[in-house]
């Protein structure tokens, strides 16, 4: 019996090399520890049943059943349960148009194929993989899927040495799907939907299989003229055989596409290790490394690897079965399994662009037009970065031609005044596919870009004309041929007729026998022009400050205010609250000044201290100096004591205090007058012209 080397499918938890899937993601995913799936249950006419471990959906009445999410032991027990009309799993239903699965979106194939950005239809004349093979090494094709059936070229199955390799796990389906599922209306549509598909079965329906049936696959391949391998598959070590097929493969022609690996470490797993493979990691739509991908040295370029919506077989199979949990038909998956069937389908649509050039080639193609991630240059979490199937197209010469024709003339412009300030446009749809924007002009200059078939033009100048235009602007840049003219005249600006709020925080503080000082608080209308002050409700003045000096008035004399605000329309708000003052008398007084001097205390040559001396000059309401007022002070010591003492002043209106007794403290000294008092006279502390000073001794 011949020895032979077991390889497995990179999927299942039931072998320990895994097909690079990650069945731990499905689309039925786990929760709390437990496989569940969504289920429609239907149950028996008549009967009220109610089930603990269900998350419920739907409730249907009349059908007596519900749609819920339940374990999987429980949907297993609820299939042979007496009160179960019927139970099925929930099916994807989708509309009757293909579905641009994100990864195809993200490497950028619907860019080449339907040229433009989200398309779901293959342009005719445009790269979509035309006649480019591509081999999937995998566990078959179900060829007669409605995604594949016309995409399907044929195929060998090496498992059972026949010409059938039908799909009996659907791994392999699924990556056909991302290759080249077709453009017809219908499921999904692939990296390269016009590509020829082979189904080479090398592993089983557990997903195992042997290298000398994946060596005879590619065997197979370059006798059967393939462009493309894509092996989603690999475990072991390095083998001289496994490795000398793939040197002869690329020898040969054939670009060599595999998965890294799933065991999220930084060991690229064979044969994606081997020099001529092009090693391919996985990245989720957020462009991060995913978690289970292999990264190393041979990393050579990434792809979308995360919840990849693609074909499932249309019948039951080992990945469909109640195990695994995965949906017939259509369903997400997730791996470096699905990562490198997006590059081999973007290295077709490199070889439909250019035929003639060479694996080399087409690997520098794919390296040099990759959108880098991670650091700077090849990095061995991304390698080169993530491909993109339109630059790669472009740099091998097979890129869409560029759109040089321009969207039609706009028609149907009218242009309408809604107020002064505000003119509404509306147009007519251009028809265009590739329609992006409108460009609206205003007398010449454009003003702006919309999507819309209306604009509406505002902050504009009352009773003024202005004429208008509006263009249609393509996907590709094309502008076309202006509208027709369209002019509006503003309305006139309406009369404002709203006054200002009502002046608050009013106050009233006499400071002076002639003078009352008054503020308030600021109005925050954006058209206040100024504020009008009454005096005993007579207008005296206009401010645009918020404080006003009222001169000129009367000793002792009670004086009432109130303000207003008045905006630049003219209209005045509310007088504000009143506030009163009455001025000082005449009989008043005030520190008009305060001296600082000191002498030295001597005895022959020594200095013995220092005598301080403070002289306070008074004067009354009217600036004389006033005689026998008598005078409060107090004096901060250098050491930190407090001295006080009071006297009355002369006919000059000054009274002269000394702090003597020689003092050797030497610092500052500080006076302050803390009253005044005369009789018949008050004491104006805010008409002080100092009320203290400071002295340094040295």
């Amino acid at each position: 019996m011949r020895s032979r080397r077991k390889l497995m499918l990179f999927s299942a938890v039931l072998v320990p090399l895994l097909l690079f899937s990650s069945a731990s993601i499905a689309l039925n995913g786990m929760i709390g520890g437990q496989k569940m799936v969504d289920a429609i249950i239907l149950f028996r006419p008549g009967l009220d049943v109610s089930l603990r471990d269900a998350e419920i959906d739907h409730q249907y009445g009349a059908l007596n059943g519900i749609s819920a999410r339940i374990p999987l032991w429980l949907y297993n027990i609820l299939e042979s349960a007496w009160f179960v009309e019927s139970i099925a799993l929930d099916e994807r239903v989708t509309l009757f148009q293909d579905t641009l699965d994100w990864g195809v979106d993200d490497v950028q194939a619907e860019r080449v194929w339907g040229g433009q950005e989200d398309a779901k239809d293959v342009v005719a004349g445009n790269v979509a993989g035309n006649g480019v093979k591509v081999a999937i090494l995998d566990t078959g094709i179900d060829y007669g899927h409605p995604d594949l059936d016309d995409v399907y070229a044929g195929g060998y199955d090496f498992v059972d040495n026949d010409n059938d390799p039908k799909d009996g796990n659907g791994h392999g389906t699924h990556c056909a799907g991302i290759v080249a599922a077709e453009d017809n209306g219908e499921g999904v549509i692939g990296v390269a939907p016009m590509a020829s598909v082979y189904a080479v079965r090398v592993l089983d329906d557990r997903g195992s299989g042997y290298t000398s049936d994946i060596i005879a696959g590619i065997d197979w391949a370059v006798d059967n003229g393939m462009d493309v391998v894509s092996m989603s598959l690999g475990g072991g070590s390095y083998d001289s055989a496994f490795d000398n097929a793939i040197n002869q493969a690329y020898s040969a022609g054939v670009v060599v596409v595999a998965a890294s690996g799933n065991d999220g470490t930084g060991t690229i797993s064979y044969p994606a290790a081997y020099t001529n493979a092009i090693a391919v990691g996985a990245i989720d739509s957020s462009h991060n490394l995913a978690s289970f991908s292999n990264y190393g040295d041979e990393q050579e370029v990434v792809a979308p690897g995360v919840n990849i919506y693609s074909t499932m077989p249309t019948y039951r199979v080992t990945l469909t079965s109640w195990w695994y949990g995965y949906s017939m038909n259509y369903d997400q998956m997730s791996g470096t399994s699905m990562a490198c069937p997006m590059v081999a389908g973007v290295v077709a649509l490199i070889r439909d662009a250019n035929p003639d050039l060479n694996p080399s080639e087409v690997r520098n193609i794919l390296q040099t037009t990759s959108v880098d991630l991670g650091a700077s240059g090849w990095d061995q979490y991304f390698g080169y970065g993530e491909v993109d199937a339109e630059a790669a197209v472009d740099e091998a010469g097979g890129g869409t031609p560029p759109d040089t024709t321009p969207p039609a003339k706009v028609t149907g412009l009218t242009a309408t005044a809604v107020s002064h300030t505000q003119i509404d446009l509306n147009w007519d749809a251009n028809t265009e596919v590739d329609l992006d924007h409108y460009n609206v002009y205003r007398d010449g200059v454009k003003i702006a870009e919309t999507g819309n078939t209306y604009y509406s033009d505002s902050g504009l100048s009352p009773e003024t004309t202005y004429t208008y235009e509006v263009s249609a602007v393509d996907t590709a840049g094309n502008e076309g041929t202006k509208s027709d003219p369209a002019s509006a005249t503003t309305d006139p600006e309406p009369a404002d007729t709203t006054p200002p709020a009502k002046v608050s925080g009013l106050t009233a503080n006499a400071i002076s026998e002639s003078a009352i000082e008054l503020n308030w608080g600021a109005n925050t209308e954006s058209d206040l022009d100024h504020y009008n002050v009454y005096r005993d409700g007579v207008k005296i003045a206009e401010t645009a400050n918020t404080y006003y000096t009222d001169t000129g008035l009367t000793s002792e004399t009670t004086y009432t205010y109130e303000v207003s605000a008045v905006d630049t329309s003219g209209n005045e708000g509310v007088k504000s609250d009143p506030a009163s003052a009455t001025t000082y008398g005449q009989d008043s007084m005030h520190v008009a000044s305060i001296d600082m001097w000191y002498e030295e205390v001597r005895w022959w040559w020594f200095i013995l201290g220092y005598d301080v001396y403070t002289k306070v000059t008074v004067n009354d309401g009217s600036g004389n100096a006033l005689e026998g007022v008598t005078v409060y002070l107090e004096m901060d010591l250098p050491g930190g004591g407090t001295t006080t003492g009071s006297a009355d002043t002369g006919a000059d209106g000054t009274v002269t205090f000394l702090y003597e007794a020689g003092s050797s403290e030497t610092g500052t000294y500080t006076s302050t007058v803390t009253n005044l008092v005369k009789s018949g006279y008050t004491y104006v502390e805010a008409d002080n012209i100092e009320t203290s000073e400071s002295l340094s001794v040295p």
